[in-house]
């Protein structure tokens, strides 16, 4: 009995040791990771800009930049173009000599249309201002773009515009 004993404790630990060996070279190869490919023109990105608007009690919004980011991707779908309405704000993508590649008009965050419900009940639409709103945009990025433009309108007319620079792109 304690032979096989002896037996079975050299065979269950000459396995174990033979897992725990080292691969020949012959038995493993080194295959390096494909090298990420570097963004072209003809791959799509897109901006994610995400600000902040405060109301003033006289003049246009002040609007802050929080935060971009570009990455690859196109976008789902079109973004609705908020024009037809009174208030909105029209974020353009400039390029190199400040010239305007291209446009989108978002709703105006500090100025909204909500539906409520009347003393009879009945729903109605109500202009509402509020004093401060984050809001986030995104956007297919032009290749060219260098700097955002955000330019506030106010009843059909504009009000103001700040420029805030991209983020450079790798």
């Amino acid at each position: 009995m304690p032979a096989l004993f002896s037996v079975l404790l050299f065979c269950l630990l000459s396995g174990l040791l033979a897992g725990c060996r080292r691969p020949s070279a012959a038995q493993h190869q080194f295959t390096a990771p494909p090298a990420a490919a570097a963004p072209t023109a003809s791959r799509p990105q897109l901006v994610f800009l995400t600000f902040k608007a405060i109301a003033s009690p006289s003049g246009p919004a002040v609007i802050t930049l929080l935060g971009s980011t570009v990455a690859a991707g196109a976008p789902k779908s079109a973004p609705e173009d908020a024009r037809h309405a009174p208030h909105y704000l029209t974020i353009s993508q400039l390029g190199a000599q400040r010239q305007v590649l291209a446009a989108a008009a978002v709703e105006h965050p500090l100025r909204r249309s909500v539906e409520t419900a009347g003393a009879d009940g009945a729903l109605q639409r109500q202009d509402v201002r509020l004093p401060e709103a984050e809001f986030f945009v995104r956007l297919a990025l032009v290749p060219q773009a260098t700097a955002v433009r955000v330019e506030e309108v106010v009843d059909r007319q504009p009000v103001g515009a700040t420029d805030f620079p991209l983020p450079t792109r790798p």
